[in-house]
């Protein structure tokens, strides 16, 4: 080899070195960046690392739990906690056995807040320290049973401007599919959530109408039901459907409205049988207290 080779051999080693070198600093210089502007405009970014920590952990023992908790299925049967999940959208990355875990551990917290209270020495602490731990198995039943009810009549409430939304972009020009996404990227809620699970379905290929009838098993939504039969019917036989929006914009507007009315007259019997039996009782026993208090003890007090 000549002297000639060498030396170019050299040279490039030391450009290797000194490229290596410079991508290095040029790494840790980023990183470095990078972990200002977290500090800067994202200050809680290490107290979120730490609760996803514990939400990990609490997720393990549900884990563990779960295959014991499959085996107890005290109101808690797989099925009715599969559609339930669905219809809160799995909310914390919970599954149906992860549930099955979870109503375990809550018997188990349930039980060591009973013991606890037993041990401070409160009124009812042996009827408390019996129910709490079947307190602390129904919480994640009946709480996922309240997220999916609660889920659904967020989406019944958002259903008025949506169908505003999207008879506005079909009118302007758009196509169904670009109107929906269109919703999709401009709003957030549930309704939301579901329409963008819609489009992406169609997207890796589901049939149209089969993706529709998947959105109606999520939710619960008679308004809404009647509206996806409405665009399968559309798609179906090619009708535009942009005044079928309006119209069923303004349906459900007075629906709502009524279904208000409705909630306010069932509101007020609650009401008085609350002053019926709670609050005027109560006014009842003070006046007696008083009573008693200014015969009785108030002699015994200052001698008759």
């Amino acid at each position: 080899m000549s002297s000639i080779g060498i030396y170019m051999m050299v040279v490039g080693s030391w450009f290797c070195l000194f490229f290596a070198a410079a991508s290095y600093y040029g790494y840790q210089m980023e990183k470095k960046r990078i972990l200002i502007n977290l500090d800067e405009r994202i200050p809680p970014w290490k107290v979120m690392k730490q609760t996803r920590s514990k939400t990990d952990l609490i997720r393990h023992w549900m884990d563990q739990l779960a295959p014991t908790g499959e085996k107890i299925e005290i109101l808690s049967d797989p099925v009715e906690l599969e559609d339930h999940l669905v219809k809160a959208g799995h909310p914390y990355g919970l599954t149906v056995k992860r549930l099955q875990g979870a109503k375990l551990l809550g018997t188990f917290f349930g039980l060591g807040l009973g013991v606890l209270y037993w041990l401070i020495g409160l009124p009812f602490a042996p009827i408390m320290l019996v129910f709490s731990p079947f307190i602390g198995y129904m919480v994640p039943i009946y709480g996922i049973r309240w997220l999916a009810k609660r889920r659904q009549e967020q989406i019944r409430y958002e259903l008025p401007d949506f169908l505003d939304m999207m008879s506005i972009t079909l009118q302007a020009g758009m196509g169904l599919d670009q109107a929906l996404t269109y919703y999709v990227e401009a709003t957030e809620g549930p309704l939301s959530e579901e329409f963008s699970r819609l489009n992406q379905e169609i997207q890796f290929g589901v049939q149209r109408e089969a993706a529709y009838r998947s959105l109606l098993l999520r939710t619960t939504s008679p308004e809404l039901e009647a509206l996806i039969q409405s665009m399968i019917q559309a798609h179906n036989l090619g009708t535009p459907i942009a005044k079928t929006f309006a119209e069923q914009a303004e349906e459900m507007r007075r629906m709502r409205a009524e279904r208000a009315k409705e909630a306010a007259g069932k509101a007020s019997p609650k009401i008085s049988l609350v002053s019926g039996f709670i609050i005027a009782p109560s006014i009842m026993l003070l006046m007696l207290g008083a009573i008693a208090y200014s015969y009785f003890i108030k002699q015994n007090l200052f001698g008759g």
